[in-house]
């Protein structure tokens, strides 16, 4: 009878070396690709969005002013001031918030300038500036607008316009900068993260409307 062979233990823990390492090794790029997705596809719409165009050469109908972000109104009314459209809208601006107060300079403006000066305070999201817009738009027979918003909030904006209003108004963008100072970098990367992901969720939101 011939001896039974044994395998030894110390071979027996090496032959399953290579399977723990195999799996190891799958786990990193696991982790590592969800990692990517993570952030980059909240990259992407941002990126894209730099082919949007600035403002017309020649003065838009209409600019809207999206509020809620710093620097916003401002902005805005220095581009209406500097005869980039005739017609200025202030969107969710809040309910019967007077024109002096939103834009100080407006208490020295004409009659005739002061009726160019719309303010709305009904909507309070992007989609529903949107909207809002969207009725100036078809009230008034624009073909050409602006859309003023921070740069962060700008691929998110452009797209609800893009797809609320008539596919044959033009629309460009007026990208406002946020102010520096500390943590300045850290807001810039935590924005344009939160609002990267936002405009997925409205890609899927705006396919169902």
């Amino acid at each position: 009878m011939k001896p039974m062979k044994i395998q030894s233990p110390l071979l027996d823990r090496r032959s399953h070396r290579p399977d723990r390492r195999a799996h190891r090794g799958r786990f990193t790029r696991t982790i590592v690709s969800l990692l990517v997705l993570l952030f980059l596809l909240p990259a992407v719409p941002h990126l894209l969005a730099l082919r949007e165009a600035g403002p017309p050469p020649r003065p838009a109908d209409a600019i809207f002013v999206l509020t809620g972000g710093e620097g916003r109104i401002q902005e805005g009314y220095r581009a209406w001031s500097g005869g980039a459209a005739r017609e200025l809208y202030i969107l969710g601006a809040g309910v019967r918030v007077p024109v002096a107060r939103i834009v100080p300079e407006g208490s020295r403006l004409p009659d005739e300038a002061l009726s160019r000066i719309h303010v709305e305070g009904w909507s309070e999201n992007t989609l529903e500036n949107a909207f809002s817009a969207k009725s100036a738009v078809g009230e008034r027979k624009y073909s050409s607008v602006i859309l003023v918003t921070s740069d962060y909030h700008v691929p998110r904006a452009v797209l609800a316009f893009r797809t609320v209003l008539p596919p044959e108004v033009a629309l460009s963008a007026i990208r406002v900068r946020p102010e520096g100072g500390a943590g300045a970098s850290w807001r810039w990367a935590r924005r344009r993260f939160i609002e990267g992901w936002k405009y997925w969720g409205y890609r899927i939101l705006l396919r169902w409307e």
